[in-house]
């Protein structure tokens, strides 16, 4: 079954909640540990306090078992992209910001009953352009986040993206 869909706050703002097996110390490590994160996400380095940057080391060669499409060709073999921590509240808070200072991810983390609920928010990007692509991204990983917690077993990273990719594009609008 797959996830549900993000869906755009009115700011233009993502939104994705994903409800994950816990403990919350587990799903936390898939977010700082570099090498739990690169099994869904990116690799990289982390720090662990407000104001660290650190290093995304993206590789979707190693995420899926399917090729990357012809127009993500420059991302094979792997891109790095700076980030800073801007929040860190292990358990619960991570709040980031990538290569473009207005692009701020933010991702909590409650645990209930032994599971654990997922909140990203990722602010929208400057081109409206990307949105589709940034929403798609987003859902793709979580998707295999899911994955990675629960059988360990990887969806298709790039099919997941791009049937999410044609749901973005027709339901995301321009903040007004």
């Amino acid at each position: 079954m797959r996830e549900e869909y993000g869906t755009q706050l009115e700011d233009g703002s993502l939104r994705f909640v994903r409800d994950l097996p816990g403990p919350i110390e587990r799903v936390w490590e898939y977010l700082v540990d570099p090498e739990k994160r690169a099994l869904w996400f990116c690799g990289g380095t982390m720090g662990g306090k407000a104001g660290d940057g650190f290093t995304m080391a993206f590789n979707h060669d190693h995420l899926s078992h399917e090729p990357l499409p012809e127009r993500y060709a420059s991302m094979q073999g792997g891109i790095d992209m700076e980030g800073r921590i801007i929040a860190i509240d292990p358990p619960h808070l991570l709040i980031f910001k990538g290569v473009n200072e207005e692009e701020q991810t933010r991702i909590e983390l409650a645990e209930r009953e032994g599971r654990v609920r997922l909140l990203l928010i990722q602010a929208p990007p400057a081109d409206f352009a990307q949105l589709s692509d940034t929403a798609a991204g987003w859902h793709a990983h979580l998707g295999i986040l899911v994955d990675q917690l629960t059988s360990g077993k990887p969806r298709g990273f790039w099919t997941d993206h791009e049937e999410a990719a044609d749901y973005y594009r027709s339901a995301l609008k321009p903040a007004s």
